[in-house]
């Protein structure tokens, strides 16, 4: 049994505008992002359910803040007073290095990790400077495991967060040769091949919120058409009996290219697979997710009440 939960930056739950790529682009699943109720045989396998990021907040819901509160159970937004944009900093920081979903699973004799690849040259990147790191990466690190590496990518243990590799050719040229351009329904296929022998693994992508940050119908077609085959391919793979398919977000941005900032809107919840139903029921704010897989497992997580870390000074 293994929980596949994947995080796509920056998609919330929008209308039926012009200015909305899912409204224009998505072919199944991600017409739910256009205020749709697909009957295809994609959307029929899922339950959408709608997710506050605000979690009790005013103002627009950030990246640093709603990431934690995804991957760790706790309440980002409540830590800090308000939310915060950009990579976490020393108090999302400690919340993350306590409640880490990755940190409790493995001290706790379960397998979980983030998929994620990264090459060496980022990996020194963020070493030279802390503060350039993400949300995500603190999350595994809390562990004690290392971050995966491009050559983890090449031997089949990651993947690369474009998906596709076209990103990784621009970046890194020298890996051209030996990671081709990859088919997304064959990478979904691969996630779900390695997260076999783990119970939850993580993805991240996030070209989505960089799409809607730049107002850029273009760049949020490609995630689009690169996200739904991708998607196709976990479900093409995965035993739905047995495992449990997650998709969530951290604020709303790409539904609405008419703006360059983040938005109010709630953000889907997609739910496929054994626990689909199960989870659905306990979901409201992000920070229910890690709780609602952690209730599947069976397993007793020790999570305290998600507002009981109150806001605390970045410099304490």
């Amino acid at each position: 049994m293994s929980f596949y939960y994947l995080f796509i930056d920056g998609i919330g739950l929008g209308g039926k505008e012009d200015h909305n790529p899912f409204h224009v682009h998505a072919k199944h699943l991600f017409r739910h992002l256009a205020g749709e109720e697909p009957g295809d045989s994609v959307s029929s396998q899922f339950l959408c359910v709608p997710a506050d990021a605000h979690m009790g907040f005013s103002g627009l819901p950030q990246s640093a803040t709603g990431q934690t509160s995804l991957w760790t159970g706790m309440n980002g937004p409540a830590s800090m007073g308000r939310h915060m944009t950009g990579f976490p900093g020393p108090t999302l920081i400690r919340v993350i290095e306590q409640y880490s979903m990755i940190k409790l699973l493995s001290e706790n004799g379960k397998k979980a990790a983030l998929l994620n690849g990264y090459s060496k040259a980022y990996l020194d990147r963020i070493e030279r400077k802390p503060r350039l790191r993400s949300a995500s990466t603190h999350v595994h690190r809390a562990s004690g495991q290392p971050l995966f590496l491009l050559e983890d990518v090449l031997e089949g243990r990651a993947l690369y967060m474009d998906i596709t590799h076209q990103f990784l050719h621009h970046f890194y040229p020298d890996f051209a040769g030996k990671l081709p351009i990859a088919d997304p329904r064959e990478r979904g296929r691969q996630y779900v091949k390695i997260g076999r022998e783990y119970d939850l693994v993580l993805f991240e992508y996030f070209l989505t919120d960089k799409a809607g940050h730049n107002q850029s119908m273009e760049e949020a077609s490609m995630t689009i058409q690169i996200l739904e085959p991708f998607i196709e391919g976990i479900l093409e793979e995965m035993d739905p009996l047995e495992d449990t398919l997650v998709i969530s977000s951290d604020h709303g941005n790409m539904e609405d290219l008419s703006t360059k900032t983040h938005t109010n809107n709630l953000v889907p919840v997609f739910l496929s697979g054994k626990y689909a139903s199960d989870m659905a029921g306990q979901i409201k704010y992000l920070y229910d997710i890690p709780r609602a897989i952690f209730n599947c497992m069976d397993f007793d997580s020790g999570l305290p009440d998600p507002l009981a870390m109150a806001a605390q000074p970045e410099s304490a």
